[in-house]
């Protein structure tokens, strides 16, 4: 798979995670696709981003976070911004924590360790 292709100039995603090696790996692997990346590192920091900014593109949200999780800042953004997609990440990979972030409101669920191919296919979904 070519990278390269993914040209995300022109979008703005924001990443809500406290781990700061999952902050690098975004970093690094978003990198060529040009887009803007804005890092917060909790859901209560991610639902006021999302209500001072109106020009997010996606929200990658890891579900386990300090002061607020995933989950329920997910609701609240989907209460703000009901089209913007988010895409939940976490280690957690059981029936019932897709059934959780589903019911959230989040548009995809993708499990840790990242496989860059299945992110950029689910990003592109949304992006393009």
């Amino acid at each position: 798979m070519d990278y390269n292709l993914y040209n995300w100039a022109n979008k703005t995603i924001l990443i809500t995670d406290d781990d700061a090696l999952s902050i690098k790996y975004f970093s690094k692997v978003l990198e060529p696709t040009n887009a803007n990346l804005e890092f917060v590192s909790n859901g209560t920091e991610a639902v006021s981003y999302c209500m001072d900014n109106k020009n997010i593109d996606l929200v990658l949200m890891d579900i386990k976070m300090p002061l607020k999780d995933g989950l329920t800042a997910t609701k609240e953004i989907k209460k703000i911004h009901p089209g913007l997609p988010v895409i939940v990440e976490t280690a957690y990979a059981f029936d019932y924590d897709k059934a959780n972030a589903r019911a959230s409101g989040a548009d995809e669920f993708i499990t840790k360790p990242i496989h860059r191919e299945h992110l950029f296919e689910l990003m592109e979904k949304y992006l393009k």
